[in-house]
């Protein structure tokens, strides 16, 4: 071992408190982020295993998608734990080359320095992994209920992430910065003449127009320019927010210098110098909420669908269960199910086709009133008893005045129709189709019209039960053809909203840890700045005030841009599906709420870091 690499593991834990600090939050910030990783490549390989990625395209996507969004502020959280205390590292580093070391030797002291710190976090991150291990048993990252309960990482897993994370800590440590008070002061009073560019605004503005056009065009998902348009639209608006943030934050703080009082004059001051310093560190964070919000939305088309829609009323307001038979075993069948616990109702539909001519659609109807409709769907509005009425209109059948109805059976019988009366002229509501489920009808018939059916007609017996999901296993004694909710859907779907909400957290944690530490570091630094104007005068209340607003404003904006422009993207994307699905506001706006008020409360923090009381030493060094 050289004396150059013997100095810098000597100054790992030497130095003062503050070097100490640095130490500790490099090791700690680098075991966080050696966790997050080893914990996502074993989500990551427990989905690779169960094969779904290999059959399924999208969610080769997904997984790409979800290991990509938390990575992302993961490596930005060890480059800024790399950076942390640049001022007092850059001294120390000066006074070794004063003392006759070179460029390189010097240079491989910081690194070892840095290095052995972030070697011991990652093995430190190893050592809580594999003792957690046993926890992540079925963990799934893309919803699916059929994951491997093996979610052990590959050797080559191991080696990505501790060979990821470690170099990551040290190559920013080797870098130089400046961040002495003469370089800010410098670049304050020359923050008008470096304000942000207007081109930083074309991105976005180029984004946000094809979004426009894509929600503008009749072509839908199957129309190949209005797929690239969305990619390229969504591409564009994510690197639109990283450029333009810093913009909005200079102009707000030219905003607070020009009409503020003496608190937004100081921390518009120091805005100005640096609007994108801090955007630079939550960059990732910013992104993961945009990705985050838009998947949000995505997933509101799939808890849209019939089959989710119709599961989640079992689950939460009553199981139904369809079973199928004919008008002799009806009876039967709906005895035997009100013997079954918790079933209220078993409501028997007998079914009816309307045909027009053996070449033309036919469409089947079920034989109701109002009042067996309302008890299968108490949210039912617009039926009229003796009406024949819609549920979903057949074009090829409509307006027939004498159209002929035939009992349905297994070969339905064109030649003796039961009945003969017009096709539908009313429609239920937009929503009964979704309501009846799971009904298969096209239409309703008064049972008035159809008075005498034969005993073989095909009838189902709607079961009607308590919120579940296991009536459908007890109705199964008779073997029949059966309906019930898809509840694998239903969970695949639960499973891909819970992981939207999971790799919120991860994001919006680790993202705001970045902030925090990097926001603290910067006012360490700025501390003899502080104390200088303390000591000519200016009011503690005020300069802290001043960090605070310093601090919160930059993530405040960003965030709340960030969930915005996710949201126009999500709304895009809803309206290549539907444009009559909402966006998900409620859940947006709890994200958003719990970002800014993390920011609030790290930028207290910082508050605490950059206002010392005065002391000796810290008047010496003003």
């Amino acid at each position: 071992m050289s004396g150059t690499v013997r100095l810098g593991l000597r100054l790992t834990g030497a130095g003062a408190g503050p070097a100490r600090v640095r130490s500790l939050t490099v090791a700690l910030a680098t075991a966080i982020g050696t966790l997050v990783l080893l914990v996502l490549a074993a989500g990551a390989r427990a989905e690779q295993r169960t094969g779904a990625p290999a059959e399924d395209p999208g969610l080769r996507w997904l997984l790409l998608a979800v290991v990509l969004s938390v990575a992302l502020p993961v490596l930005v959280l060890a480059a800024t734990a790399g950076r942390l205390s640049a001022e007092l590292r850059d001294r120390r580093l000066a006074n070794l080359r004063l003392l006759g070391l070179s460029p390189a030797r010097t240079r491989l002291v910081a690194v070892t320095e840095t290095g052995a710190v972030a070697a011991v976090g990652a093995v430190l991150g190893l050592g809580v992994f594999l003792l957690v291990r046993p926890l992540l048993h079925g963990l799934r990252l893309t919803g699916r209920d059929s994951a491997p309960t093996d979610t052990a990482p590959l050797l080559l897993d191991y080696v990505v992430v501790l060979v990821g994370v470690t170099p990551a800590v040290v190559a920013q440590a080797s870098l130089p910065q400046r961040l002495d008070m003469t370089s800010v002061l410098r670049r304050a009073r020359r923050a008008e003449a470096r304000r942000p560019a207007g081109w930083r605004w074309l991105p976005l503005l180029a984004g946000l127009a094809l979004c426009t056009y894509v929600v503008l065009s009749p072509g839908g998902p199957d129309d190949r320019t209005v797929v690239v348009a969305f990619l390229g639209g969504v591409s564009l608006t994510g690197i639109g927010l990283l450029l333009v943030t810093p913009v909005l934050v200079h102009v707000l703080a030219g905003a607070l210098v020009r009409h503020g009082s003496p608190v937004t004059t100081v921390a518009g001051r120091r805005l100005q110098a640096q609007p994108a310093g801090v955007t630079r560190v939550v960059a990732a964070l910013l992104i993961g909420l945009f990705l985050v919000t838009g998947a949000r939305a995505v997933v509101v088309a799939f808890e849209s669908t019939p089959q989710y829609v119709a599961a989640d009323r079992d689950l939460h307001e009553g199981q139904r269960v369809l079973l199928d038979g004919t008008q002799r075993e009806a009876p039967a069948l709906a005895r035997g199910a009100m013997q079954q616990r918790g079933v209220r109702a078993a409501v028997t539909l007998p079914h009816v086709v309307g045909c027009a001519d053996r070449s033309s659609g036919c469409v089947d109807a079920v034989v109701a009133t109002c009042a067996q409709l309302r008890q299968a769907a108490p949210d039912l509005t617009g039926c009229v008893d003796g009406v024949p009425m819609w549920i979903t209109v057949d074009p090829g059948v409509r307006g027939r005045d004498d159209l002929p109805w035939y009992a349905s059976t297994g070969d339905t019988d064109l030649t003796h129709p039961v009945a003969s009366f017009p096709a539908p002229t009313r429609r239920l509501p937009a929503d009964a189709f979704e309501l009846l489920s799971p009904l298969q009808a096209m239409a309703v018939v008064p049972p008035a019209l159809v008075p005498d059916l034969p005993a073989r007609t095909a009838t189902d017996v709607l079961v009607l039960g308590p919120p579940g999901r296991t009536l459908a296993d007890r109705l199964a004694y008779g073997g029949g053809y059966m309906m019930a909710g898809d509840f694998a859907y239903h969970d695949f779907v639960s499973g891909l909203r819970a992981l939207v909400w999971g790799v919120a957290a991860v994001i919006l944690s680790v993202g705001l840890l970045s902030f925090g530490i990097a926001a603290v570091d910067r006012a360490v630094t700025r501390r003899r700045e502080v104390v200088g104007l303390q000591l000519v005068g200016v009011p503690p209340g005020l300069l802290r005030r001043a960090q605070w607003l310093e601090a919160a404003l930059p993530i405040t904006v960003g965030t709340l841009l960030a969930i915005g422009l996710g949201l126009v993207c999500g709304a895009t994307y809803l309206s290549l599906d539907d444009g009559r699905l909402r966006l998900p506001w409620t859940q947006s706006l709890t994200l958003a709420t719990a970002a800014v008020v993390a920011a609030a409360v790290l930028a207290g923090l910082t508050v605490l870091a950059a206002s010392p009381r005065l002391r000796p030493d810290l008047i010496r060094t003003a």
